[in-house]
């Protein structure tokens, strides 16, 4: 007899389970052979759903993901359609709404339910509630990569009024989570004020949470490319990912990869309306949509560097740019490279140690006094054998406080390259106090 959706569902969620309880990865892969043909990943996404809502421990479900991918391997239907690649695990998607299935439970599981207790009098969970609004705080990490990679890419295709908007909302979560944590953290907390600004917050992240997945994240997939997905993806490792390990990497098939091609006249077409319905979009560029997205679909990296640009891991510089930049560093730097000669310094305005171009080629131990030209020489030697990588002095000098940072270069493969020395006046960074937040002015 033929199960119906409902029944495979339950029976992969049992399935799923008996992982999580102790049980073997063989007996749960041979139990899913013996019953199931293929399955569907709507089908394991809704499990995933079902497990959370049934009380899993949110720190399990990393470890579900990598689980499921071994235990269906081989039998998950129609995952190279181009436009269900979002459902595979390590997909930025995917990581998306996993973070908010965990948040979530969060929210309503944990925190509701340690308020609930202290309303009712019992505030030995004040140390619990104050522990899980600190683990709250990794939402920063969730915020952070959509608004360095995914509001990155809305914005190269033109969408630039929905980043404007979230990214703040996201900001007043960020500020509410912190004074939900001083309330609490607070001799004199009292349930009231609490549970006020907690229901303040938790609207907040719920809302968004809805704005991501209902709004960002259809409009991202019909307009991204797959490819763009795949460098958002490699990049989020940079960032870090919040209430779960690091994801599954991921890459778009080769199939999806064709059958993207021939979504392409849509694609553009959702580029179009997209850009139509951003603010401060003219009316005519939406006829230029494609054109404007054929030149800007390349790859910065695939650049070669110039006479007069400089490519980089992370961007591309014009020489002039590079040369204003290190003038107005408030560092001064000095290259010296493996054989210990100078071969470079920035020019910056007040200098704390003045340098001439004719230092250029020296031998860096000669540029010291002799007494100090044995700890020089000491550093570059240690530098150069592996036995540290930096070293750190600060001296006064002329009534200010004085900073210098020594650091060992290396390339990929852990050759030594040279050593950069950093030297910093911070007698006004010692003195700073209070805040002076952007945009708001100083505050004490």
């Amino acid at each position: 007899m033929e199960r119906t959706r409902e029944q495979r569902q339950e029976r992969i969620v049992e399935i799923l389970s008996l992982l999580h309880q102790g049980g073997s990865f063989e007996e749960a892969k041979e139990l899913f052979n013996q019953e199931f043909d293929g399955v569907d990943v709507t089908e394991i996404t809704a499990a995933e759903k079902s497990l959370i809502q049934g009380g899993l421990d949110p720190q399990e479900i990393q470890k579900l993901c990598n689980i499921h991918a071994a235990v269906f391997k081989g039998a998950i239907n129609e995952i190279h359609r181009s436009n269900l690649e979002h459902t595979q695990p390590g997909h930025p998607i995917h990581t998306l709404k996993l973070e908010n299935q965990v948040l979530q439970s969060l929210l309503t599981d944990e925190i509701d339910g340690l308020l609930t207790k202290i309303k009712a009098g019992d505030w030995s969970q004040q140390e619990r509630l104050l522990n899980a609004l600190t683990d709250l705080m990794q939402i920063d990490k969730h915020y952070a990569r959509k608004e360095t990679l995914i509001f990155s890419y809305m914005e190269k295709y033109g969408i630039t009024a929905p980043p404007k908007v979230m990214w703040g909302v996201d900001d007043d979560v960020r500020e509410q989570i912190k004074e939900l944590i001083q309330l609490v953290h607070s001799e004199k907390a009292a349930y009231n004020p609490i549970a006020e600004k907690w229901e303040a917050a938790k609207n907040e992240i719920e809302e968004m949470i809805f704005k991501e997945e209902e709004i960002m994240a259809p409009m991202t997939l019909d307009v991204f490319s797959l490819k763009d997905w795949e460098k958002i993806a490699q990049d989020s490792f940079d960032i870090g990912f919040a209430f779960i390990p690091e994801p599954l990497p991921w890459k778009a098939s080769q199939a999806s990869l064709e059958k993207e091609q021939e979504r392409e006249p849509a694609r553009q077409l959702a580029i179009q309306q997209a850009k139509e319905t951003t603010e401060g979009i003219a009316a005519g560029l939406a006829a230029e949509a494609t054109e404007v997205a054929a030149e800007e679909h390349y790859d910065w990296e695939d650049k070669v560097s110039s006479e007069t640009t400089i490519v980089l891991p992370t961007g591309t510089l014009k020489l002039q740019e590079m040369i204003a930049l290190f003038q107005v560093l408030p560092v001064d730097l000095t290259f010296v490279d493996k054989d210990d000669r100078v071969r470079f310094f920035s020019e910056g305005k007040s200098r704390v140690f003045p340098r001439t171009k004719s230092v250029i080629g020296r031998e860096v131990v000669n540029c010291h006094p002799p007494k100090s030209m044995h700890i020089v020489q000491q550093i570059l030697d240690d530098f150069r054998s592996g036995a540290r990588s930096e070293a750190d002095f600060w001296i006064d000098l002329r009534g200010k406080k004085i900073y210098i940072r020594y650091f060992a270069l290396k390339d990929e493969a852990g050759d030594y390259l040279g050593c950069l020395e950093v030297t910093q006046d911070i007698t006004d960074i010692q003195a700073i106090e209070g805040q002076n937040r952007l945009l708001e002015g100083k505050t004490e």
